[in-house]
């Protein structure tokens, strides 16, 4: 469970820098928003990988919406209420730039990959009728 704490942290620590290096003005905001998203679709990915192997329908949209704003507000309330940089900052400063630059690019792919998973499995299943 630490791996996986120190995993969310080093990717809003990128998603942070990332915007904050692009001039934002609230970069810890869209760092908090971009995680919760990719912890969302993270979380529709396995539930519809295991709906491949074992059909189930999948919950309304409007019991899921509780589960997206208790996300929302775990990491609203530890990234940006009580923002600690320092730690951050000192646990990744002497990150090798290439090594940097590649984990940005592993985040923004996995994060469209994790979105594409649901929704070529509503195209494949709803509109084609294939699954």
């Amino acid at each position: 469970m630490k791996k996986l704490k120190s995993l969310f942290d080093y990717l809003f620590y990128r998603i942070y820098t990332f915007f904050r290096e692009k001039g934002d003005n609230v970069p810890e905001t869209k760092g908090t928003l971009i995680l919760s998203l990719i912890q969302f679709f993270t979380l529709l990915d396995i539930l519809v990988l295991i709906r491949l192997v074992y059909p189930f329908s999948l919950p309304h949209k409007y019991y899921v919406l509780p589960l997206i704003i208790l996300i929302g507000f775990m990491n609203w309330y530890k990234y940006e209420k009580n923002l600690d940089l320092e730690n951050f900052e000192e646990k990744w400063k002497d990150e090798d730039p290439e090594r940097k630059v590649r984990d940005e690019w592993l985040i923004g792919g996995y994060l469209i990959l994790s979105f594409l998973i649901p929704a070529l499995h509503g195209i494949l299943e709803h509109n084609l009728k294939v699954l």
